[in-house]
């Protein structure tokens, strides 16, 4: 909607000072960018190679992100300018990350059933008003290291079975303190009938 009411310039001002910090925010964590689409940025963590931890490194890097958007958002608002809300949507799985095209042009990508998974948990956080939403497959095995919040289970298309999603409400430091990371942006209202 910014787009509508910005000039073009503006829009790719915004843009650039988003994409710089949250780029910045998701290669301190371990994760590659695969590309951006318009105003998402596609992000991977284990390739080319896994390390065993891509889940516990992608979620530290969504609440960090989470964190970095509220502290660009205190500059936009002291400029006189809207907050920004980001969706992000986060799962586990296999894929195909390589160079994929045809023979005039090559891109590097990845392709499965689990990126096309983030993508659709991504859209359902505009639904559920909630900045990061992670499925079933992210939560296995951290529970001990961060802390969830069941969202229901929903049906999302091109699954056969339900998904079960869940809110990321913060993590545990190593001393075991349960830190909630909560910003004015984790939560809005939702947004119905989501294109």
């Amino acid at each position: 909607s910014m787009s509508e009411r910005l000039p073009p310039e503006k829009v790719v001002e915004l843009l650039n000072e988003y994409l710089t910090r949250m780029v910045g925010v998701i290669r301190t964590h371990g994760g590659i960018v695969d590309k951006f689409v318009g105003d998402a940025i596609m992000a991977l963590w284990g390739v080319p190679l896994t390390q065993g931890d891509e889940e516990a490194r992608a979620l530290r890097a969504v609440i960090s992100m989470r964190e970095e958007l509220a502290a660009l958002n205190e500059i936009r608002i002291a400029r006189g300018e809207d907050p920004l809300r980001v969706g992000i949507g986060l799962t586990a799985g296999d894929i195909i990350a390589g160079n994929i095209g045809s023979q005039e042009r090559m891109e590097y990508t990845a392709i499965g059933d689990a990126v096309n998974l983030a993508s659709r948990i991504q859209t359902l956080t505009k639904e559920r008003g909630l900045d990061i939403l992670v499925d079933r497959s992210v939560v296995h095995g951290l529970l001990e290291k961060f802390i969830f919040q069941c969202v229901g289970n929903v049906r999302i298309r091109g699954k056969n079975a339900t998904v079960e999603l869940y809110k990321v409400l913060g993590y545990v430091a190593e001393n075991g303190e349960r830190r909630i990371v909560k910003t004015p942006y984790s939560e809005f209202p939702p947004i119905s009938n989501v294109a």
